[in-house]
């Protein structure tokens, strides 16, 4: 089940140690990210080595189906363990987009454990995985903008609060499903006069395979588009505004705008608005070209919480619910730990990583 170890193997006698009957184990801790888009998983020692990675599809089973999503979670975990020489984790921590509600955390706490990858299995919204990758600090807030945007809050004496993250309807704009929308919005306002023109325009028909706006606009009616290629417009953004086109930097503006008011509110829920804490930038919304965007996240949310420390993670989420694993395994994870991680994360990890929002896409034409 997980690798022992003679008794007085050096992680036996130090750090945490771990026992299946009267047998001295390794401590095998396996993080899990699930979002919309992947899942990725590594496994770690205890000093922070990361022993193996994974990937499978969707694990947002609001997505899929709660089946598939699993099916893509084993994938990862056990791709993972196998890497690492391992049968399974003594202990895993999944950060789980899905993950919002108490009836979800049962739902899919009972489907993982089924998964035996782990002896034992802890449950998190993603949003707390993303924090964990970022925040030394250990409170303060998260914002999350991936394929949609969550946001969250950490308290010191370990009060927490969170958004639904479940669409526009519940008050949510960001992620790119929303900015997307938004650049063929802007686009087509360009194309019939009510709005101003873009670059957009042209960056947009190229990407989609149009001639003009009249054979996008009865494509798009028509259905001939994918679902998918919409969002992935958001891409076009950032280029766009760093060549300084207005609409594009209006958007950028916006998404500044939602994720200062989306962090501000959960620190004014906890009462820490004026407390030195974390604010932690999550997901590949935040890699995007150009200084606009952590510009105006910076005024927006300093305007309110002036002793905020912004943080863009330089380790993958994954790694944070890591983190969560060994943290819950009792393994105090200090600098030593986290340069391990963040060097297994540069080397096994980051490679897989969406590379901001344009990963292997050709240059733009501007």
């Amino acid at each position: 089940m997980t690798v022992p170890l003679l008794a007085h193997s050096p992680l036996c006698l130090g750090g945490s140690r771990y026992h299946i009957g009267k047998v001295c184990v390794a401590l095998i801790a396996l993080g899990v990210d699930g979002g919309g888009s992947k899942t990725f998983a590594v496994v770690a020692n205890e000093q922070g080595g990361v022993l193996g990675f994974g990937r499978g599809g969707c694990g947002n089973y609001e997505g899929t189906g709660l089946d598939a999503a699993m099916s893509e979670i084993g994938k990862a975990c056990r791709d993972a363990l196998t890497t690492a020489g391992a049968e399974r984790a003594v202990i895993g921590c999944f950060g789980l987009a899905g993950a919002d509600f108490p009836e979800d955390f049962e739902m899919l706490g009972t489907a993982a454990s089924t998964l035996g990858v782990a002896d034992e299995i802890h449950i998190f919204n993603d949003t707390r995985a993303a924090f964990a990758a970022g925040s030394r600090r250990g409170y303060g807030a998260v914002v999350v903008m991936g394929s949609g945007m969550n946001a969250a809050g950490f308290a010191p004496d370990g009060r927490e609060c969170r958004l639904p993250g479940e669409g526009f309807l519940y008050g949510d704009w960001g992620g790119a499903g929303s900015v997307g929308a938004e650049v063929m919005h802007r686009v087509f306002r360009a194309y019939d006069g009510r709005g101003k023109p873009t670059k957009l325009t042209s960056l947009v028909l190229g990407e989609l395979g149009a001639a003009d706006m009249e054979e996008l606009t009865r494509r798009l009616y028509h259905d001939e588009i994918p679902a998918a290629a919409i969002p992935a417009l958001t891409r076009l953004v950032f280029p766009a505004a760093l060549a300084g086109d207005e609409v594009a930097c209006a958007i950028i503006r916006r998404i500044a705008a939602e994720t200062a008011c989306a962090a501000l509110a959960m620190l004014r829920r906890l009462g820490m608005e004026r407390d030195e804490c974390d604010v932690v930038l999550g997901g590949g919304m935040y890699k995007g070209e150009g200084p606009l965007l952590l510009d105006h996240v910076r005024a927006g949310l300093h305007a309110g919480a002036p002793k905020t420390d912004i943080i863009v993670p330089t380790m993958e989420p994954v790694m944070g619910a890591a983190i969560l694993a060994l943290e819950k395994a009792g393994v105090r994870v200090d600098d030593g730990v986290r340069a391990r991680l963040r060097e297994g994360n540069d080397h096994l990890v980051a490679p897989h990583a969406v590379a901001g929002l344009n990963p292997q896409c050709p240059p733009l034409e501007l």
